[in-house]
């Protein structure tokens, strides 16, 4: 008889796991995202239906014998084990609660939660309606004024829709450095420059930063070089990539000098299919920043795309014509070298989200308020210089993952190749071995800050998002089936 009854819980168990799974998935299946605007569990009519009414009369009925107790037993031994196996399904595709509190509030849907589900989901989808009718108004009205990015309106009012910019990360002062790494391998651009490492730019002196807490990177401006020897420098990177937000760096003046190729930039390792964005960039004695976007094929430049600068390229597939990418010249003379510096620099603004990438000058008597006082509102700002629209270029899938970069380089694919055109004297050689022409190689940076908003921390931009969820929730049904099944069996 022990025999039969063992085989008989094991023969019972898998059908009790399938009615179990069933119950407690579609159950399951109402929890909104952690992190996602979701209603309150606990309505004051949910409220009602948990709390006994005070002339309700007490249920002291007793309760039933099971007819089959070790059936019984069986259940709530199953019962207990599919919890634990779900619990730790949720916590894989969900994340782990930091707290009993916080897993209460998140997993458990309360007393009266399905009785008001329908209602709270009609409310949801009403809400998801209006906001994306607004966003599309927004668009169109956005696509008349300007062609890309928001403009102000003729009373100078925001746009009540435009999403909130929180200062993410700070790069300034005395720590600076702290969260950059020094580059010390070939250029890549075949530039006539050796990077430096950490150590050794910190002792000569070709990175530091000063007492009123401008930061200093610049070139070694002492050494007499032979013919063709590379001149040193220096080339940073954050320690963290960004897909997406918005970048404002406050910058007193940028290198430049005959055969000096600066650049401020942001790329991914994974080069071109992870996309290049270019935003302060010059060679020689250019006067005019120019903002280049380099990806893999694919990619265009809208023309007319809503920005005020001048078009140099549209076809922004960096395996082609000699990696000139799709690239946009300001029309300020004073955005670039030594008009720059001597107007006291200005503000470079990049805004990459779902509405595209734009790029912003101001010089520092016109920086926006707002920038000032590290609430930004590109709504405010009018046209960019520069902007790659998403209608001609898939912004998801051609730019993920960026690092931020300062470097300073010599001759090379760029300036090497335009020397001749330059006005500069002799060959691009000859001005690199003389440290006299190496002086205004010099960044001198305030800060650079850098914003999110709502949209970007819930992953609009990341590619693969919805199969990286679909996969985590595989894992954690996976996962649950096995545990509850042998658990079953042990």
């Amino acid at each position: 008889m022990t025999k039969l009854n063992l085989a008989t819980q094991k023969l019972l168990l898998p059908i009790t796991l399938i009615i179990l799974i069933f119950t407690l998935a579609s159950n399951a299946a109402v929890h909104p995202p952690i992190g996602k605007s979701s209603p309150k569990r606990h309505t004051s009519s949910q409220a009602e239906n948990s709390t006994p009414k005070p002339n309700a009369a007490p249920n002291n009925t007793p309760r039933r014998a099971h007819p089959y107790p070790e059936l019984d037993a069986m259940l709530k031994k199953s019962q207990s084990l599919w919890t634990r196996a779900f619990t730790a399904g949720e916590r894989l595709v969900r994340g782990h609660p930091k707290s009993k509190t916080q897993r209460d509030k998140n997993l458990g849907p309360g007393p009266g939660y399905s009785a008001s589900l329908k209602a709270m989901k009609r409310k949801e989808k009403k809400e998801k309606r209006a906001q994306r009718q607004k966003r599309q108004t927004n668009l169109a009205s956005t696509a008349t004024t300007s062609g890309s990015a928001a403009a102000p309106s003729a009373t100078g009012s925001t746009n009540s829709s435009a999403p909130v910019w929180i200062l993410d990360d700070v790069y300034a002062g005395q720590n600076f450095f702290d969260y950059f790494a020094f580059y010390n391998y070939k250029d890549p651009t075949n530039g006539l420059v050796e990077y430096v490492t950490a150590d050794e730019a910190f002792g000569s002196q070709l990175a530091y930063v000063q007492k009123d807490n401008k930061v200093i990177m610049k070139a070694d401006n002492t050494t007499v070089l032979q013919n063709g020897q590379p001149r040193k420098s220096v080339r940073i990177e954050t320690n963290k990539a960004y897909t997406g937000g918005l970048f404002i760096l406050d910058l007193e003046r940028g290198p430049y000098g005959c055969g000096v190729w600066p650049a401020f930039w942001t790329t991914n390792a994974n080069w071109p299919q992870n996309g290049e964005i270019d935003i302060y960039e010059g060679v020689h004695l250019s006067t005019n920043n120019q903002m280049t976007w380099h990806t893999s094929p694919g990619c265009n430049l809208k023309v007319p795309g809503g920005f005020t600068g001048y078009v140099n390229s549209t076809d922004c597939n960096a395996l082609i014509n000699n990696n000139e990418g799709c690239a946009i010249t300001d029309q300020s003379y004073s955005s670039s070298g030594a008009t720059l510096k001597n107007i006291g620099g200005g503000a470079f603004a990049v805004k990459w989200d779902t509405t595209g990438i734009s790029v912003w000058f101001f010089p520092r008597a016109v920086i926006p308020d707002d920038i000032l006082e590290f609430t930004p509102n590109p709504a405010l700002w009018g046209q960019p210089q520069a902007h790659l629209s998403p209608d001609n270029c898939d912004i998801v899938q051609h730019f993920q993952e960026h690092k931020i970069i300062f470097n300073i380089t010599f001759c090379g694919d760029w300036a090497g190749m335009t020397y001749l055109t330059s006005g500069c004297p002799g060959t691009c050689n000859d001005q690199i071995m003389n440290p006299a022409n190496i002086n205004e190689a010099i960044w001198v940076i305030n800060s650079l800050r850098t914003y999110t908003n709502s949209d970007l921390q819930a992953g609009v931009l990341n590619a693969g998002t919805s199969w990286r969820s679909g996969k985590n929730l595989l894992w954690g049904v996976v996962m649950s089936l096995l545990v509850t099944f042998f658990g079953g069996w042990i």
